[in-house]
């Protein structure tokens, strides 16, 4: 072999080792790193399990996120961080996380980005809708039209702990018993008598049957809603402006596919 010839062959495994080196790099720069984080409480069918490890299948709801950050072009799978209630909205504005599913409220700290429109006001499009919807013991044969804010007003509603919504009804004169932890605690609070009606929010009300069927009657769902909310995929505001393209481009993933959770509640819908 001629020094030349052993030259070029040098060059060309300095070049195919650089390019093999820089590969995985180039992968890496399409991938935004994200923490979602959620509420470490068991809320079937969007959030399920107690605690801090994310089980298989996770929920509703955290399928929903997923799909909507790799839609938006985030380009990796979330790391999920689940936490308290109370503590995702402190966690979001400080940059421990940098998503989270929030609650309305009656303002929103600057640390904390919310989808709004090009007048600068708060797009309500682009938002989760719910509603708060009243569980009742069966044998109290409350009447299916009955108006829960009305019919609630001298009685005692159980709610699971750090509900964001919370506040709002108790400024419409309800009262609340928010000792449980969870909707499962909550119940057994209604069938002992403590409490004569349990809150529990769905996208719809069918939502529910599954969780509902396993009192097999005893415990039913009142037709009409309590109260019609929202939930946004809020991100802290540092990360929105480090990266405002995908960030908007997640908000309106969620606008454009409203039907989305329908198609991910079937893989929770089992016998």
């Amino acid at each position: 072999m001629t020094l030349r010839a052993g030259i070029s062959l040098m060059l060309l495994a300095a070049v195919a080792a650089t390019a093999i080196m820089a590969a995985p790099l180039v992968r890496a720069a399409d991938c935004i790193p994200i923490r979602v984080g959620y509420m470490d409480q068991n809320r079937p069918p969007y959030w399920l399990g107690d605690g801090d490890k994310v089980p298989d299948p996770p929920g509703a709801a955290v399928d929903l996120i997923h799909d909507a950050v790799l839609g938006a072009g985030f380009g990796c799978t979330p790391v999920w961080v689940r936490l308290p209630a109370a503590r995702i909205k402190v966690a979001l504005a400080a940059g421990d996380i940098d998503l989270a599913p929030l609650g309305e409220m009656s303002f929103y700290p600057a640390e904390i980005a919310i989808p709004r429109d090009k007048a600068g006001n708060i797009d309500l499009n682009r938002a989760l809708h719910n509603q708060v919807l009243v569980l009742v013991r069966a044998r109290d044969k409350v009447p299916p039209s009955t108006n829960p804010m009305q019919y609630f007003k001298d009685k005692t509603l159980g709610i699971p702990m750090g509900n964001s919504y919370a506040p709002r009804l108790r400024e419409a004169g309800l009262r609340l018993d928010d000792g449980a932890r969870d909707l499962d605690r909550n119940i057994e609070k209604l069938r002992l008598g403590r409490v004569d009606g349990v809150v529990v929010a769905a996208v719809t009300p069918k939502h529910l049957k599954q969780t509902l069927a396993k009192y097999k009657g005893e415990i039913v769902q009142l037709p009409q809603a309590l109260l019609n909310i929202r939930l946004w995929l809020a991100f802290n505001d540092s990360f929105y402006h480090a990266h405002p393209q995908q960030a908007e481009a997640l908000w309106t993933w969620l606008d454009t596919n409203r039907g989305r959770l329908g198609y991910v509640m079937q893989r929770y819908q089992k016998d």
